[in-house]
């Protein structure tokens, strides 16, 4: 051993712990402290008796029995190893459908944010263009938005820019007042309600409300001198007027904003498509769910059959669920 070693140019401790780290079988235990290899007969019988079993006893079980025949000791990872070739392949995970929207104008989200000023709660209200990411609105309202915040704030941002074909909601009862449902029918606005339970479904606003929590919050960390209004006023001008996006190309949001607009449909033709989607989509649901989800569906439907958007990839669950079926 000590010949070999030397004509190797090794320590003749070196050689011998790489020769007892060797396995016959191409298995080996690759953590410190355990034993080193699987023996062909311990192999052997792990597999069958993975097998005997419907593929149901996992690595950790089959190494505690191991350990009570008194095969010997392995860790999960080596036994994992021994059945590898034997496990059921796993089922790949479909791709999400993602959408975009395709110009300005075409959607706007709602959402809110909570923050504490002087101790008491204030929440901010977020208007934002969906294929933009310009920020239309927002106000800072003293404790939970109500219906009238939201209705005096849309209003406030459909006189200064006109009114978008879709507007984007989370569901909250705030938006389905009475006098909500009166504003948008007088200024032609469908609603789109996003699916219960699956925020990716308003992922950018989720994004920005970040981006605004953390531009407030660094100024505060900062030391800098101001009201919170004036804090949040600060990160939407740096959202909107300054940050180049990677995403938008490098530019601005007010720069996709007013460079990317396109000749929008005309807001009756449009409904009449989300009510003929609508109409279909119901006949064909196969669950209460997915009748439920029609209008959500449908409008969905209709801004890709205008063009303005586009799938990458459900654009809700439903729609995932009916692109499997």
């Amino acid at each position: 051993m000590g010949m070999v070693a030397e004509s190797l140019g090794l320590s003749a401790r070196a050689l011998h712990k790489w020769i007892s780290e060797r396995n016959p079988d191409g298995l080996c235990e690759e953590r410190r402290g355990r034993p080193p290899s699987v023996s062909a007969k311990a192999a052997w019988l792990i597999r069958k008796k993975y097998l005997a079993h419907y593929r149901q006893w996992g690595p950790r079980v089959l190494a505690s029995w191991v350990r009570r025949e008194g095969l010997g000791t392995w860790s999960p990872g080596t036994i994992s190893r021994v059945i590898a070739e034997l496990k059921p392949p796993l089922e790949e995970k479909r791709k999400p459908i993602r959408y975009e929207i395709t110009a300005p104008m075409a959607m706007w989200s709602e959402d809110g944010a909570g923050f504490r000023q002087h101790g008491e709660k204030a929440e901010l209200l977020v208007l934002q263009d969906e294929a933009s990411r310009y920020k239309a609105n927002h106000r800072l309202v003293s404790g939970p938005a109500s219906g009238e915040d939201v209705c005096d704030y849309l209003e406030e941002a459909f006189e200064a820019h006109g009114a978008p074909l879709v507007l984007k909601q989370d569901g909250g009862l705030i938006f389905h007042t009475d006098a909500l449902e009166r504003l948008l029918k007088r200024w032609g606005v469908e609603m789109l309600t996003s699916p219960p339970y699956y925020p990716q479904y308003n992922g950018k606003k989720e994004r920005s409300i970040r981006d605004i929590k953390s531009y407030e919050r660094a100024m505060r960390q900062h030391g800098i001198e101001s009201t919170l209004a004036e804090r949040l006023d600060a990160a939407i001008h740096d959202l909107n007027e300054v940050r180049p996006r990677p995403v938008l190309g490098g530019r601005t949001a007010r720069e996709v904003y007013d460079q990317d607009r396109v000749c929008l449909p005309d807001r009756d033709a449009f409904r009449r498509t989300v009510d003929r989607w609508e109409v279909k989509l119901k006949e064909e649901a196969p669950t209460r769910e997915l009748k439920g989800a029609a209008r959500r569906r449908a409008v969905e439907q209709a801004l890709l059959e205008y063009g303005l958007m586009e799938l990458s990839g459900g654009m809700s669950t439903e729609s995932a669920e009916r692109e499997g079926t």
